[in-house]
């Protein structure tokens, strides 16, 4: 039994009342109790039961069936003649939007091609779109984790693996801190209050979820994880925004967009999420708790545009928009603007990446060149990878060996600009860096292979799986590079052995057929 375990067991024999849900609820049951109803509270679950449905995938030309047995949902793939059939582990999401699903593969978490949206019904999972060949192959990674559950543990370096038992929802210490002090001594000093936080701080609460931007740069030396209420995010992590054509392109932009109203910018930075937004589930109706908040300086209205007292405020200052990356969702517009009011665009129309608020000055040239790395692929905008490799480069060599990650990314990019040489070199020094990450192994062998040096790139591969028995991409460079030597015997027992751990891939039983 760790030590959380045994003061909260001490404080459940000494209370009167029991808890209502979760340790807070002893002294906070109202509270508790709202927040475990609230959208947060239930980020993360087991499936509840919904009607059984069916996708068609126009792409592929796949089914997928959904249907509850037992009180367990399953999810079934038809395609090419072929089927694939899984328990659901998980569901994400409140349901609010919708839902999507999570099967558990000895522990590795994979995402169904089937979701849920609350105005559509049954559709196709964000990210499986415009795939030629579907199957249940979408590793749910830490970022993913991070918004959508507590404090998860992963047992592999490169966190792809779960700790058995260690996901739940979020919890009251996503936004309040770690609660153990506070619990042997309940006080206003040992818990974090975010109303009585600096701006930048209180704002990161916020953010750590709701501010995603274009890419997430995690510092050196730290982990996502690392980030506490209380502190600045940007302490941790920093998020970058890409500027197209004077326009900011980012993914989930709820803060972003708030932040750029003239409600907010005219407020002092008084005006913020929880102005409008109760994270414990507010027990009156949001409508009306928002036209409070709006009255409370728009005391008069204009007579023009308000010909009747309007009951509430967000229909026309705060509408539901399409967004571009999920399908069948439509999300509140945070701008605040005058119904009409087109969008603002940056006053410099070139391509950009920049920090949505800086990290600490020793990292800025380091984070800023990995985000234009990531982004300057992801975009296909050359000019910004070659000034992302310029920054990586003129940082001090002690700094360059010292950021095995940066370097891995940069030896991606020389594979993918024909400098084999120069990916192998960095791919060897992050492998040796990190020895038990598969993720390294994988790109070593990869630049090896490149390189010419096949029998160092099969081991390579032979490695990554050994330390990631879910890496499909390990497999399949094994096959290929088996294929390429005529060793069709090698290449059949490769395939073989990623179906043993997962009897029911589509891709690889697909590879079996003459």
């Amino acid at each position: 039994m760790t030590s959380r375990n045994i003061v909260l067991l001490a404080i459940s024999m000494t209370c009167t009342a029991a808890p209502t849900g979760t340790p807070c609820g002893t002294c906070h049951p109202s509270e508790d109790a709202r927040f475990l109803a609230s959208p947060m509270g239930r980020s993360l679950s087991t499936p509840d039961p919904l009607p059984a449905g069916q996708v068609r995938h126009k792409e592929s030309g796949s089914e997928i069936s959904i249907e509850m047995r037992n009180g367990e949902m399953v999810h079934r793939l038809s395609e090419r003649g072929l089927t694939a059939e899984y328990a659901i582990a998980y569901q994400v999401g409140s349901g609010i939007k919708g839902r999507t699903y999570v099967v558990d593969l000895g522990n590795y978490l994979l995402e169904s091609p089937a979701s849920w949206y609350r105005d559509h019904g049954w559709g196709i999972s964000p990210g499986y779109e415009g795939m030629q060949l579907i199957d249940f192959d979408r590793p749910v990674t830490e970022l993913c984790l991070f918004c959508h559950a507590g404090e998860a543990k992963f047992t592999d370096s490169d966190k792809r693996r779960i700790a058995p038992g260690s996901l739940n929802a979020i919890t009251c210490e996503r936004c309040h801190g770690n609660g153990r002090a506070h619990m042997r001594r309940p006080s206003p000093d040992n818990i974090v209050n975010p109303d009585k936080l600096t701006p930048e701080a209180r704002n990161s609460i916020c953010e750590q979820c709701h501010l995603e931007g274009e890419a997430r740069i995690v510092n050196p030396g730290k982990n996502m994880q690392d980030f506490h209420a209380g502190e600045k995010l940007e302490d941790t992590l920093a998020t970058y925004l890409f500027q197209q054509g004077g326009k900011i392109h980012p993914a989930v932009n709820q803060f972003e967009e708030l932040a750029a109203s003239r409600c907010v910018r005219g407020s002092g930075a008084r005006l913020w999420c929880g102005s409008c937004h109760d994270p414990h589930g507010a027990p009156v109706q949001r409508s009306q708790q928002i036209k409070a908040v709006c009255t409370s300086c728009h005391e008069k209205l204009s007579p023009i545009a308000h010909r009747s007292t309007p009951n509430e405020c967000v229909t026309c200052h705060m509408p539901a928009r399409s967004t571009s990356n999920i399908a069948h969702v439509a999300v509140t517009d945070h701008r605040i603007h005058r119904p009409g009011e087109p969008q603002p665009t940056g006053a410099n129309s070139a391509d950009s990446v920049f920090a949505w608020r800086q990290p600490p000055e020793q990292f800025r040239q380091r984070d800023l060149a990995v985000a234009e790395l990531q982004i300057g692929s992801q975009q296909h905008r050359t000019e910004i990878i070659k000034d992302g490799v310029r920054l990586l480069q003129s940082l001090p060599e002690k700094q360059q060996n010292n950021d095995p990650e940066a370097l891995s990314l940069l030896q991606s990019i020389y594979l993918t600009t024909s400098a084999p040489a120069k990916a192998f070199a960095l791919s060897e020094w992050a492998e040796a860096s990190e020895p038990n990450s598969a993720t390294f192994a994988l790109n070593l062998g990869i630049a090896l292979k490149r390189a010419g040096d096949k029998p160092r790139a099969e081991r390579q591969f032979q490695r990554a799986i050994e330390l990631d028995p879910s890496m499909m991409q390990a497999y399949a460079e094994l096959a290929v590079l088996y294929d390429e030597e005529d060793r069709p015997d090698d290449a059949r027992k490769t395939i073989d052995r990623f179906l043993e751990w997962n009897p029911q891939s589509i891709q690889f039983r697909l590879a079996h057929r003459p």
